[in-house]
Parts: structure tokens; sequence; C-alpha cells
């Protein structure tokens, strides 16, 4: 429900929100690029509401509007907690800081809702061409992901509902507990992951020797970025041309021209060797899959121009 608010005040306002609007695209803008390097997973600005500025004046806390510390609030949103560190620093002597809430650990046990805040105004430059901005307070707000789905999830509810719930706070209070360990387990899940010895798993095992041999075979700067889907793709090759792990280092030692060819990639190298040494094997065991043949595989291995055309991926 709206508040009742007096047409002066609105009209008032509404002439204050018109320049709030300039403010808030630029800080938008500045901070994209100063929290760049941090690759922010989403970046918010808002205005605060005419009812809610209202409502929030309505408490008596604010001798005028200027005092309200939000009018203009930006709220950061990252992977992991340690890239909230990094944007606070990130961000320290680039706005004239007013306070900072929540930046030092709090209470063990409390957790209420509390990310990191810093209360800044708009730099001094950019007040000179603004002056209508000059008593504003920004409330800059740092987040992770995971904090940032439950405070989206539950606000409306827990915070702007129409009653008080003991339960939905409760749970709310619990909801944040879990979530910072989850949030923590995730920051270094490699780690936790070596918790536990790695048991034997012979999917996984068979894509690792590829990755292996793959290693052994060409230097790192030639290798695939996606190294996982690299050795899926020649799972897949290996299965359908009926080759192990174990016989793919015999074919790439038998044909080293391919092996060492600068204009193929990995995998068309590994595409050439299969059509060299199990042309019919790959063509009955490709079904419906297709390969991708280049015009630089075909001139290096002769059998690969045999191939149907209705088995290939088309490039044009």
């Amino acid at each position: 429900m709206r508040t009742t608010i007096s047409a002066s005040f609105r009209g008032r306002y509404s002439e204050i929100a018109q320049s709030l609007d300039v403010g808030a695209e630029w800080l938008e803008a500045r901070l994209a690029a100063d929290l760049h390097d941090l690759r922010p997973v989403a970046l918010q600005v808002r205005v605060k509401s005419v009812d809610s500025v209202f409502a929030k004046l309505q408490k008596g806390d604010y001798e005028e509007i200027w005092g309200l510390e939000d009018l203009i609030a930006a709220r950061a949103v990252f992977l992991h907690p340690s890239d909230v560190d990094a944007a606070i620093k990130a961000l320290g002597g680039k706005f004239p800081e007013v306070e900072s809430k929540n930046t030092e650990a709090g209470k063990p046990n409390d957790f209420r809702y509390q990310q990191p805040h810093l209360i800044v105004g708009f730099p001094q430059d950019y007040v000179e061409r603004h002056p209508e901005l000059s008593k504003v307070k920004i409330e800059l707000q740092f987040t992770t992901y995971i904090q940032h789905a439950l405070q989206e999830s539950t606000h409306d509810v827990i915070y702007k509902g129409s009653r008080f719930s003991w339960r939905e706070a409760r749970l709310d209070g619990r909801l944040r507990g879990l979530l910072e360990i989850v949030d923590d387990v995730l920051a270094n899940i490699s780690n936790v992951a070596q918790v536990d010895a790695e048991p034997a798993y012979e999917l996984f095992d068979k894509r690792n020797q590829i990755i292996e041999i793959a290693e052994q075979l060409w230097d790192a700067d030639r290798l695939p970025a996606d190294m996982r889907r690299f050795a899926i793709t020649v799972e897949g090759l290996l299965g359908a041309a009926g080759v192990t792990v174990e016989q793919l280092a015999d074919l790439a030692e038998g044909n080293s021209d391919l092996v060492s060819a600068l204009s193929l990639g990995p995998v068309d190298k590994i595409v050439g060797v299969l059509l060299r040494e199990r042309f019919d094997e790959l063509l009955r065991g490709i079904k419906r899959r297709k390969l991708l043949i280049s015009s630089e595989l075909e001139d290096m291995v002769p059998q690969a121009a045999k191939w149907p055309r209705d088995k290939r991926v088309a490039l044009t």
C-alpha cells in the first residue's frame, strides 16, 4: 500500500530525483570501470523511491532529506568473499568516505543481514560539475552471489512483509549461517576436495589419461583452453574407432608428422590419426555423429577427402 504523501513533497522530490537519476547513471558507469578487473557478477544502482524517502523521514531520525544515507544505493555482487574485500580496497580513496559499516568481523554467533557497506559522497571533480549532488550520500553494498540470491528471495517476505514473523526471521538467520559456510567452501573448493582420498572412477580415470597423453605430445601453448571438453571429445572419437586410450599413444607415435603439424589443432590431429589408421572402424562406429574436417586436414590426410559428406559438419 502506498504511503499518503503530500503533493508538495512529491513534487519537490520529483525535482531532486531527476538529479539523482543523473548521478546514479554516472555511478553505475564509474563502478563498472573501477571494479572491472574483479569481474562482478552483477552491479545494481537505484534511486530511493519517494514513498521510501517519505517513510524514513517520518521516523524522525533525520533533520533533512540529505541526511539519508541511501538516496542512491549500489550493490556489487561477486562470486567469493575475497572478491568483496578486494572491491572495498579497490574503491578506497576514489570516493569521499563518510562511514563504513560491517567491514570488520562481527560477533561469531550473529547471522543477521550485515553485508559490508560504505557510505560515500560523489568525488569532488564530479560535484564541481554537478553541485546539486554535493549533499547526496551514496550507499555502496558489497556481497556474494549466494548471499545476494538469498537477499533477493527473502527481502519482500521478511523485510517488507505486512507482519512480523519470528519463524521467518529465524529461518533467514539460519540460512545466512549455512550460506556463509557454502561461500567459504566454494571459494576453496579445490582444497576442500582434497580432504578425502580420490577414489578410483573409471570414466574420469580414462579422461585424465587422455589429458596426460595430450600433455606429453604437445607443449602447453598448443593445448586447448578447455582440456575437459577436449578429453570428452577425444573419448568419443576413440570409442567410435574402437581404440583404447593406451593404443592412442602408440598410434600418435607412428604418425609424428601429424602430431607435429602446426596447421592443425590437437583434436584435428587425433581425427587425422584415426582416419589414417582406423578409417573403416571409425566410419562404422561414428553413427549419427559428424566429423569436422578442415581443408588443412584433407591436405595432410588423403583419407579425410574420402569421408562421406553426410557425416561431416557443414562449414559453409
